[in-house]
């Protein structure tokens, strides 16, 4: 056991340690010198002196707090917003069906051939201006009933007392330069001063054609559409910025709000009857056209758009925004209408005559615009798209004495079609043979 410590004995141990070297002795330097620290490394400071020193935290109050990047994805406002396109969708496809021919074809796709300029107008803004503001959440919200109005009133665009679908489409306008001209960037600024008199120029068109004589109103609404379409060509509109992936991902979720027609179609078709075996096999064959629609735009491009949208300068981004999306998407839009209107007659005739043409030229025209769509971004081959669009309009024609033939027959081409393409992507690339030099003589 080991003895405690003597009073004295931390007195003398005390005692025993020599007393540190004064500043003012000689010896005192090579005691300094023996503890220097080299130059680069950390010193801590003395508590007593922090007081002297700035202190610099990881997030200084006194500094502006770095912005954290913004998100690109859509948000749920402007979600809310492309709904009520669906209601246009409605009307324009209920006009077509009621008024079959040429002229009821026409006063159904010119007047949502100007609502989608101005649709699309908005997912422009939106790419533009993030809609995270209250007062910006509320005017999309407003314009929301300018569209609203326009799609109520698209039945009678065509008739003098149709005035409201032009004054509804001006109130959108004037909604979309007031928020665009709140955006960031100073050319998207001045870019929407140069396109808002185009726009307005055809909203006075609409406005004007009704009160027309037949000719006249005919001339006016295509010079709107024409005035509309053309203003980025003829105006040499520049200065607006695309956000790719925000850019992208809004109209794809368009084309798939777009596509509830279809499957809306299928219910139009199939309403006022109970389901027996063979209305529930038209309702198949009505679903698998809208799927067959839907895996052609979403079955593999998302990514390949997007990359080609962001290797693309910023004058060209703009471009292909306009060309791909605005016009080849109007095409689409355009197809989807007539196939939701040949989806409706062919299960509300499954066993009788349907519509010849309706249902083919809109399978062939939703084609051909996904072509136009995917060559301007050089995201894939289009021949099987193309060779699909000239094979189902005879082909669907020729079946047109039962509508489960011609719904078939649309469900089989865009079955073969899909199926190539999913064959093509997944056929292993060979590399070629590298064959051995012969060896010098």
């Amino acid at each position: 056991m080991r003895p405690s410590s003597a009073p004295g004995d931390a007195d003398r141990s005390d005692a025993a340690i020599p007393a540190p070297p004064s500043p003012t002795d000689p010896a005192y330097r090579p005691a300094l010198e023996a503890t220097e620290i080299p130059v680069g490394t950390a010193t801590e400071v003395p508590l007593e002196t922090t007081d002297e020193i700035p202190i610099r935290l990881p997030h200084d109050p006194a500094e502006a707090p770095v912005e954290a990047e913004r998100p690109t994805g859509v948000t749920p406002i402007e979600l809310f917003f492309d709904l009520v396109f669906v209601f246009v969708l409605t009307q324009a496809t209920h006009q077509v069906e009621s008024h079959p021919g040429w002229s009821g074809l026409l006063q159904g796709m010119l007047p949502l051939a100007a609502m989608w300029w101005m649709f699309g107008a908005f997912s422009w803004l939106t790419n533009a201006v993030r809609p995270d503001a209250t007062a910006v959440r509320l005017l999309l919200a407003l314009t929301m009933t300018s569209f609203f109005v326009m799609g109520l009133d698209l039945p009678y665009a065509f008739d003098p007392d149709g005035w409201a679908f032009g004054l509804a489409f001006l109130v959108a306008v004037g909604m979309h330069v007031a928020l665009f001209l709140t955006a960031a960037e100073p050319s998207a600024r001045s870019g929407i001063v140069r396109l808002a008199p185009f726009n307005a120029a055809g909203g006075l068109l609409i406005l004007i054609a009704p009160h027309l004589p037949d000719a006249g109103t005919w001339a006016c609404w295509a010079a709107a559409v024409a005035v509309l379409y053309l203003s980025m060509v003829i105006g040499r509109v520049r200065g607006f910025v695309v956000e790719p992936h925000h850019f992208v991902e809004r109209h794809g979720l368009i084309i798939l709000i777009v596509l509830g027609e279809s499957v809306v179609a299928v219910g139009i078709g199939a309403g006022g009857r109970p389901v027996d075996w063979r209305l529930a096999g038209g309702i198949l064959l009505g679903i698998a056209v809208a799927t067959g629609i839907w895996w052609t735009y979403f079955g593999g491009d998302d990514e390949r758009t997007v990359r080609a949208m962001s290797d693309a300068s910023v004058e060209r981004r703009q471009m292909l925004g306009y060309v791909a999306f605005g016009l080849a998407h109007a095409v689409m839009i355009a197809g989807i209408v007539l196939v939701a209107a040949g989806i409706s007659d062919g299960i509300h005739h499954l066993g009788t005559d349907t519509n010849r043409w309706w249902l083919g030229a809109g399978v062939a025209t939703f084609l051909l615009g996904h072509a136009w769509h995917r060559h301007v971004l050089g995201t894939g081959p289009v021949a099987a798209q193309i060779t699909a669009a000239v094979v189902v309009i005879p082909l669907t024609a020729s079946l047109a004495g039962a509508g489960w033939a011609a719904l078939t027959a649309a469900t089989l081409v865009l079955t073969a079609m899909t199926v190539t393409e999913h064959l093509r992507r997944t056929r292993p690339t060979r590399t070629p043979e590298v064959r051995p030099t012969p060896a010098a003589a």
